[in-house]
């Protein structure tokens, strides 16, 4: 179901032109199903929260 919903969400970002997509996650949490969808990571923050990281990914 997360990959039906997040394939409508960029199907109608793309009927009103969007042309990118950013987002941002946990390791701990979305890391591994944002990648499975084409995801490209652009950034990180280290030990936020601690011993963990935040991921910035992107998407055109």
């Amino acid at each position: 179901m997360g990959t039906q919903s997040l394939k409508y969400i960029e199907d109608v970002a793309k009927s009103k032109g969007v042309t990118v997509a950013m987002l941002d996650t946990f390791d701990f949490q979305a890391e591994k199903f944002y990648l499975k969808n084409g995801y490209v990571p652009i950034g990180e923050t280290q030990n936020f929260p601690k011993e963990r990281k935040r991921i910035y990914f992107s998407k055109d």
